[in-house]
């Protein structure tokens, strides 16, 4: 194993400087804070024979696919209890019938060619909902060239799960100004200035002794991790299982509580000689309900203490959203601290990439790029 504290062994595998980026997240939150706030969003849009009219929406939709829409599920769990109007997050290939003309429609797709994005993009259009895309380039910015949709341009060259800032905190400014809620700008603000002081203590330069990233990276070789959330942190259970996935290239599985005491938790009555290759991350909060903290404690001792190891990352902060957003920053840097100690370059994912040049010979961008200017 490659030792956590070489720094010169660590920046050789970690070529593409996720590391660096991670440590630069707080400014990278400012920003497209400032980027979002700055957008021109009009009152009406006309495009071709659609007249699209941009006011308080009915709906929330999200739509994308997989590091471009995990800021929708988190949006979600983290707001479930706050806003008056329901948030739905679309993965695939188009939207649901019940996204119309109400709806506001944030469109997500990093890269801008991602597919089943640029469909939902079209059916957005095509039913007159109030669009809005976020993206760094691609079909989808020509897209929105093309027909005047509100377009957030955010920087590119990067791994979509780097971008998370990016793809994220633009939610709650247009939330704001939608008047769909308040107080999220300063919210966020107070997440970007805990990042400030967490970047510090999980930065590669801090020791493996006194950096909580690097011990649980290193208590996880070997194991396949289960990430366990709930509530605020069920979302962020799911990003730490696809950042072990995408960036230290093993198996890994994410469920919630309760949910996973209704199923799961009788899959730990199998033999301890088969549970042992099984790690069990929790995800817990201060502020976690009496009945949440005894459904977890209760199933440390009579389920999980067959794993090889139970390990817990305890959220920080004052708000549902810092300790989301904490949460997700210890498990990431985790993922990438998982994939270095094993010399695995954690920004490569070879698979996707060559899933991603099979399905180009369907043509489903030019397809829909074309349908876009008929449509117009």
């Amino acid at each position: 194993m490659v030792s956590l504290d070489d720094l010169e062994a660590l920046r050789k595998i970690d070529e593409h400087g996720m590391l660096d980026f991670y440590m630069r997240w707080p400014e990278a939150i400012r920003e497209a804070l400032e980027m979002a706030e700055a957008l021109d969003i009009p009152d009406e849009l006309r495009t071709g024979e659609i007249t699209i009219r941009y006011g308080r929406p009915e709906l929330l939709a999200v739509a994308g696919m997989g590091g471009s829409i995990i800021g929708g599920d988190i949006l979600s769990d983290v707001l479930w209890d706050e806003l008056d109007v329901p948030i739905q997050v679309c993965r695939g290939y188009g939207l649901p019938a019940w996204v119309g003309p109400g709806a506001l429609v944030v469109v997500v797709s990093y890269s801008g060619n991602t597919e089943e994005t640029l469909v939902a993009f079209h059916e957005a259009l095509r039913r007159g909902c109030m669009v809005i895309a976020i993206t760094s380039g691609g079909y989808l910015a020509k897209l929105c060239t093309r027909t005047g949709v509100p377009l957030l341009s955010v920087p590119g060259g990067r791994a979509t799960r780097m971008s998370f800032p990016y793809l994220f905190f633009p939610l709650l400014v247009f939330l704001e100004r939608f008047e769909l809620a308040r107080g999220l700008r300063q919210r966020a603000e107070r997440a970007a200035e805990l990042l400030s002081s967490m970047a510090k203590e999980l930065g590669p330069e801090r020791p493996v002794g006194e950096n909580e990233a690097k011990k649980l990276a290193l208590e996880l070789v070997g194991t396949v991790p289960l990430v366990y959330g709930f509530k605020w942190l069920r979302s962020v259970a799911y990003r730490l299982k696809t950042q072990f996935n995408e960036n230290s290239k093993i198996p890994s599985f994410s469920n919630w509580f309760p949910a996973m005491n209704h199923h799961e938790i009788v899959g730990w009555e199998a033999g301890e000689a088969f549970l042992k290759v099984f790690s069990a991350l929790l995800l817990r909060s201060r502020g976690e309900p009496p009945e949440i903290r005894r459904r977890i404690e209760l199933t440390k001792e009579m389920a999980l203490d067959k794993a090889s190891k139970i390990l817990e990352i305890w959220a920080k902060g004052s708000s549902k959203l810092e300790e989301a957003i904490s949460a997700l920053y210890i498990g990431d840097m985790v993922s990438i601290y998982l994939a270095l100690t094993r010399g695995v370059d954690p920004y490569r994912t070879k698979s996707i990439e060559a899933l991603k040049a099979g399905m180009a010979e369907l043509r489903v961008a030019e397809r829909v790029e074309k349908a876009v200017g008929e449509l117009i």
